[in-house]
């Protein structure tokens, strides 16, 4: 009976700071009055928190904050680059978007989250941005210069 409800709560979470206050509060709520957490639907020692674990709180406020979901992926991917293989610690390393935002990619969307090192995310930015120029249409023509073409009669 809690697979359904658990699986329409997350396919209802939007993935925004905003929501937290709006559906994020409403989600959690329901999960302290049905006993379950509210991200995984386990069973509830108290009703003081809507989580099982630290893990589970980490999971749900990394679909509302950049800082927790930055690092639920980090520890996802084993502090590994995903591009190159390097391990790294933490502050050597940066959470990028697999489909970039400016695209129409998911901010917080873990499916869209990977590890990359910092030489890794510079050489994958340059690519998308120069791509993303040379995709640009070719620039309309500019009016001709009316004192280059037009009638001789104007008076220079």
């Amino acid at each position: 009976m809690r697979a359904g409800p658990a699986l329409r709560r997350r396919s209802e979470l939007t993935r925004d700071s905003l929501s937290w206050f709006g559906p994020g509060a409403a989600l959690r709520t329901a999960a302290r009055r049905a006993a379950s957490c509210v991200e995984c639907g386990q069973a509830l020692r108290s009703r003081r928190t809507p989580y099982c674990s630290r893990g589970c709180r980490w999971r749900f406020h990394g679909r509302y904050f950049w800082d927790a979901a930055r690092r639920v992926v980090l520890r996802r991917d084993h502090y590994t680059c995903q591009a190159c293989g390097l391990r790294s610690r933490k502050s050597a390393l940066d959470v990028d978007h697999i489909r970039e935002i400016a695209v129409g990619g998911a901010p917080l969307d873990y499916d869209n989250l990977q590890t990359l090192c910092r030489p890794c995310h510079r050489a994958k930015t340059s690519r998308f941005l120069r791509d993303r120029r040379g995709s640009r249409a070719a620039p309309l023509p500019s009016a001709p210069d009316p004192r280059s073409e037009g009638p001789e009669w104007f008076p220079a």
